[in-house]
């Protein structure tokens, strides 16, 4: 029932900085705005690839450094697909925030490198290789010919109780565990569960405790999954003791959410686009 990842979100302290960063250098697509019901400004709306969005939220109060901590439960990082990584790369090490200008190959098998936002929030780029397991796990052919950012590559969290986690997100979520890698020690490191094709979760073991969060913190908010049917969706999670935080209703953008959470408490929406909103009519934009 679940199509994809629709949209990752967080605040940010200094909009004109994000913008900066994520348009300017990465090359992200700013497509539309939305303000609250007073007139201030409350979302921007940036184009990732197809069908997936980066909502930036203002007036984020930066309390504490968002960077991933390994032992700190909760959000951990967000990763973009390219086929520009070394353009990308390029571009980084002449900023000095990479040493080498070339990506690594990851212990995963492909590509990739890792700057951080303007608010310190870790930004991974992945050029996916054919013969990784995320690849392999593929329903379809995947287009490797795709020019600039092709999608949200994954989200990732540390998580305190992995079997909880793969109950949530494998067993009533239904993202099938794709790969799963250890350490340089040997101890349990990581799980990929496959949302879409080219779209995945990661969850990160060892998370020991979790930073008290305020409603403006700045940094992650929430990860929105695309879907058919929300009512549907929330219907099926529900009968399997998922948690259901928010009814379906129609948002200000037209489209239909309902809202979730991980056994750790990060929130999750669910969504199904409407076609006159402006996330449809942002999809038309090359």
């Amino acid at each position: 029932m679940i199509k994809g990842i629709g949209h990752n979100a967080m605040r940010v302290t200094d909009m004109e900085k994000a913008l900066e960063f994520y348009c300017g250098i990465v090359g992200m697509k700013k497509v539309f705005d939305i303000h609250q019901e007073d007139g201030r400004p409350w979302i921007e709306y940036l184009k990732v690839g197809e069908g997936a969005f980066f909502e930036l939220f203002y007036d984020g109060v930066k309390r504490r450094e968002p960077a991933y901590h390994a032992k700190r439960i909760g959000y951990h990082h967000w990763c973009v697909s390219t086929n520009d990584l070394e353009r990308l790369a390029q571009e980084s090490y002449s900023r000095g925030w990479i040493s080498e200008p070339k990506p690594g190959l990851g212990r995963d098998g492909n590509w990739n490198l890792w700057i951080h936002d303007p608010d310190g929030n870790a930004l991974e780029f992945v050029k996916y290789s054919p013969e990784s397991p995320h690849m392999k796990s593929n329903a379809a052919p995947y287009d490797y010919d795709r020019k600039g950012l092709t999608g949200i590559g994954h989200v990732a969290f540390t998580v305190s109780d992995m079997d909880a986690s793969l109950n949530f997100y494998r067993d009533i979520l239904g993202f099938k565990l794709i790969c799963s890698l250890d350490n340089e020690s040997g101890e349990p490191w990581l799980n990929y569960l496959r949302v879409s094709d080219g779209s995945y979760i990661e969850l990160f073991y060892g998370g020991q405790y979790k930073a008290k969060c305020e409603r403006d913190d700045a940094g992650f908010m929430h990860l929105c999954l695309e879907c058919d049917d929300v009512p549907a969706t929330v219907a099926d999670i529900r009968g399997k003791g998922a948690p259901i935080d928010n009814e379906p209703k129609q948002g200000k953008d037209l489209n239909t959410q309902a809202w979730t959470h991980d056994p750790d408490g990060n929130k999750v929406e669910l969504m199904s686009i409407h076609p006159d909103s402006p996330q449809a009519k942002a999809s038309m934009v090359v």
